[in-house]
């Protein structure tokens, strides 16, 4: 049976799930079968949000998931999910497991946002544009898509963005970087799941270029020169989509060859 993927071979094997035999005609093409139900609350999971997640089974409330703290029926899928094999999962590994879930089941990220993630991008909007740090962004302080949008992000047209009329522009990038990092695509097998940072938090003038300035102490700035395949001396964000990406695939090749190295390795008796 077809399941596209080894991660949803193993959920299958924890949720008990049974073969399919086809009695179909022989001459006749055999059809895909489905893949294993999800139970339900991993299937509402998957609409949330990592942080959501983990917060459901972090009984000690530190920050991640440990194995004895995950439902027992999906150990085995605790184990795939544990990439660096240290016992718990971590933010980022909750996160490539719902990506990988979420392509192979076809469930989109719900548009209700984690608020601390809302907060955190409305504090990012305004360490750039706020100049005069009065807690509100006026036009004059407004760049890039900001400025371009001011008028629709000004409800209340008192000529200032405040933090309730930012978090609407807040939200509208935490949709379009779910949609770009988990797109809707069921019945397929899982794609390559790329982890690119958030462009804008790191465009502190809101040019839609990354400045080697604007890079400085952080860890991406030892990789600029990589970044900037151009060499004009800052990144776009297609050069930037383009690193991640190329990254991805390196460490997508690099998990399939310890993969493929681990299966020739004779079985122990």
């Amino acid at each position: 049976m077809n399941v596209g993927g080894k991660m949803v071979g193993a959920l299958a094997l924890i949720l008990g799930l049974t073969s399919v035999v086809c009695a179909a005609n022989p001459q006749e093409p055999t059809k895909k079968d489905p893949p294993p139900r999800l139970p339900p609350f991993l299937m509402e999971a998957l609409k949330g949000t990592a942080d959501d997640f983990i917060k459901r089974f972090d009984k000690n409330q530190n920050g991640y998931i440990k194995k004895e703290d995950f439902p027992p029926r999906l150990v085995e899928l605790f184990t795939k999910a544990d990439k660096n094999k240290d016992g718990k999962l971590d933010k980022k590994e909750v996160e490539e497991l719902f990506a990988v879930l979420r392509k192979q089941y076809g469930v989109q990220p719900s548009t209700s946002f984690n608020k601390e993630d809302v907060e955190r991008v409305v504090d990012q909007i305004l360490l750039r544009m706020d100049t005069n740090k009065d807690g509100k962004i006026s036009r004059e302080e407004a760049m890039g898509l900001i400025a371009m949008m001011f008028d629709e992000l000004d409800l209340n047209k008192d000529g200032f963005l405040d933090r309730a009329e930012l978090r609407k522009e807040a939200e509208r990038r935490l949709a379009d970087r779910a949609r770009q990092n988990n797109p809707a695509r069921p019945g397929r097998p899982p794609e390559l799941v790329v982890n690119e940072p958030d462009f804008d938090a790191l465009d502190l003038n809101a040019d839609g270029r990354l400045s080697r300035e604007e890079l400085k102490n952080t860890v991406y700035a030892p990789k600029f020169d990589e970044m900037d395949t151009n060499k004009d001396g800052t990144i776009d964000r297609k050069e930037f989509a383009a690193y991640f990406r190329k990254e991805a695939e390196k460490k997508a090749r690099e998990e399939k060859k310890q993969e493929e190295s681990q299966k020739k390795q004779p079985v122990k008796k």
